[in-house]
């Protein structure tokens, strides 16, 4: 989901002189959060938790929200926060899992070919708890014939990624001045 808007803001981070060596003086609080959200995640996907899954979906979520939130004075990251709060609200709200209207992609899809979104995501039903914020929003790309499905969540985690990346990119060394933003 973040690949193409990570590689969008690489080319006009490089466009503007920018450098990915720069990304590494972005002074982030508390990445360790980041880290074990993601595990959480990862753990949440094998067989043998299976029953755990919806609260360790919700718990890398609340995870990955406090690490935002402390970071939030980072360029991008307000929009990140609200992306992932927007989808953490949705997946909560419908049992860990993020519903999925594959119906939406104008694919060629049995149903029994449907049941491919397992383990995070789960299909759209009448009974789909903030539907609105679920992934509604089909995209397809031309150049690479790719279909997805995006939530409003995800756009606004996009719009954090690029900027993130294209003003950090940016920084030419200097880390000072977006360290003394972060701490204000």
């Amino acid at each position: 989901m973040l690949l193409i808007p990570g590689l969008l803001a690489f080319i006009v981070g490089k466009l503007r002189k920018g450098s990915l060596r720069n990304l590494a003086h972005l002074p982030l609080q508390k990445v360790y959060l980041l880290y074990i959200a993601l595990l959480l995640q990862l753990v949440a996907r094998t067989p043998f938790l299976e029953g755990w899954t919806p609260r360790l979906v919700v718990l890398s979520y609340l995870l990955l929200l406090l690490a935002l939130g402390l970071n939030i004075r980072l360029p991008g990251l307000p929009y990140l926060f609200l992306g992932t709060l927007l989808n953490a609200l949705v997946i909560s709200f419908n049992g860990g899992q993020m519903p999925v209207a594959l119906e939406l992609l104008d694919l060629p899809l049995k149903p029994e070919g449907i049941d491919l979104v397992g383990g995070k995501h789960t299909r759209l039903a009448t009974d789909t708890r903030l539907f609105f914020l679920a992934d509604i929003i089909p995209v397809k790309i031309p150049a690479l014939s790719y279909y997805s499905l995006y939530s409003v969540g995800d756009l606004f985690q996009m719009v954090g990624v690029f900027i993130l990346i294209v003003q950090g990119m940016g920084l030419a060394g200097d880390e000072r001045t977006l360290a003394k933003t972060h701490r204000n």
